[in-house]
């Protein structure tokens, strides 16, 4: 499981997948972008809003994204991607171990019937309504799985895997989300790489939901896959042609039923974040910040709230 989709899946929950590359062309001319310039800093300071999937059909990106990259000494990203996946990988075995003969097995004794103790307390299974856990179900049978094949996953995680499993039957990946094509060439051409959390911090932002959040996270996540092969459509046109009410309609608008996910995916982090951002926007060297869309814009988004901090944030 790629790490960025246990926080990503709550935005994802409201952002929807396409099936085929021209179903993504522009209506029109592009004339905004997704994209700000923190005006009067001493050196360029670029926001740009990501989507974490796409696929190679949506590049190459529109000319003043790229120039804002270019430009670029410091790019600073939501974690450190290469952490983040280095931590997934199981560690080298050490050659003086590879050379010891394996151990033989030690017999194992009969086990004892297992004890039913009900559902662990943080596992989806335990935190989600009859009604939820029901389409969960039928969901996942309709994929040809066990039904209860996340009952012991945490929620968090479980909707990741819910996001994961739609996103990649229509051929959607994370290696091509914006962010992700943005870290490999910070690397190729040597910027420095920011991180804006931690992957402990990122991943924390979902753990200990209350069993109404938790179910809430399902619920998006069921409400956005079955509708996944024609929404996002919408979110990539959106996002290319810098409509930034649709945007918010599309990622965050979801969350107005659900507080709890809003206040700890978006408002939390936005506030821990915004001491770096503004680092880099008054430093003296030019930057530019990739965060997921959801976080940039609406009344809580980063771009007002460096507007209420007093520097001159203008869309391109």
């Amino acid at each position: 499981m790629r790490m960025w989709s246990l926080v990503a899946c709550a935005v994802l929950a409201t952002s929807l997948a396409t099936r085929a590359a021209d179903d993504v062309e522009m209506r029109g001319p592009v004339t905004r972008h997704t994209l700000w310039k923190v005006e009067g800093a001493r050196k360029p300071v670029y926001l740009l809003g990501s989507i974490h999937v796409l696929r190679h059909q949506n590049y190459p990106l529109e000319g003043p994204i790229e120039d804002a990259f270019e430009q670029a000494r410091v790019v600073a990203f939501e974690v450190d991607l290469e952490q983040a996946q280095a931590m997934l990988r199981p560690p080298p075995a050490s050659p003086a171990a590879a050379d010891q003969p394996s151990p033989p097995p030690k017999p194992k004794p009969n086990p004892r019937p297992p004890v039913s103790v009900g559902p662990e307390p943080r596992s989806v299974k335990g935190q989600l309504t009859p009604a939820t856990h029901a389409a969960l179900v039928d969901y996942l049978e309709g994929l040809g799985l066990s039904g209860t094949i996340l009952d012991p996953l945490p929620p968090p995680l479980a909707a990741g895997l819910l996001v994961q499993l739609e996103l990649h039957q229509l051929g959607f990946e994370p290696e091509w989300g914006i962010d992700a094509y943005f870290y490999r060439r910070a690397r190729k051409y040597g910027k420095t790489v920011v991180p804006l959390e931690t992957v402990g911090e990122q991943l924390h932002a979902l753990e200990n939901l209350s069993n109404g959040g938790s179910d809430a996270l399902i619920a998006a996540t069921l409400d956005s896959v079955a509708t996944m092969r024609t929404g996002m459509r919408d979110l990539i046109r959106a996002w290319k042609g810098g409509e930034l009410d649709r945007l918010w309609t599309l990622l965050n608008g979801s969350f107005h039923d659900r507080p709890e996910i809003y206040q700890r995916v978006i408002l939390d982090r936005n506030l821990a974040w915004m001491p770096k951002i503004e680092a880099l926007a008054t430093g003296d060297v030019p930057a530019l910040v990739v965060v997921g869309t959801g976080h940039l814009i609406g009344t809580d988004g980063i771009v007002e709230m460096l507007r209420a901090k007093g520097h001159t944030v203008t869309q391109l």
